[in-house]
């Protein structure tokens, strides 16, 4: 991937994040290698949080994107025992987990999200 592109998927993937609206969902098949293309989540298939990988959070279409990386934020709060959540927070794990991702696909996004959380 060259580094224009780096750098767009980076950019799509920050300006993506609103939290404004979640869906609820399980992920359905990945488009890997078809740059431009965002799958969907579907609501028939369950997801496993432990596995998903960079490139199938990143590969998904901005609302569902923001959906799963809120559920992972507070599935990896939670595991620590912690159960207070601040909105600004979250932005700042999300868009770093994110930037970092672009360059690791093939990394577990929740062991990535965890090096970003800080509070």
């Amino acid at each position: 991937m060259s580094v224009l592109s780096k750098w767009k998927m980076a950019v799509a993937l920050a300006s993506g994040l609103s939290l404004s609206t979640i869906p609820v969902a399980g992920a359905q098949e990945s488009t890997r290698g078809q740059e431009g293309d965002y799958t969907s989540l579907s609501s028939d298939e369950p997801v496993e949080l432990t596995t998903l990988k960079c490139w199938d959070v990143t590969t998904l279409n901005e609302d569902d994107r923001a959906f799963v990386m809120v559920l992972l934020y507070g599935y990896a709060k939670g595991v620590t025992g912690q159960s207070s959540l601040a909105p600004r927070g979250i932005q700042v794990a999300v868009v770093n987990t994110m930037m970092e991702c672009v360059d690791k696909p093939d990394d577990l996004i929740l062991e990535v999200l965890k090096t970003h959380i800080r509070d």
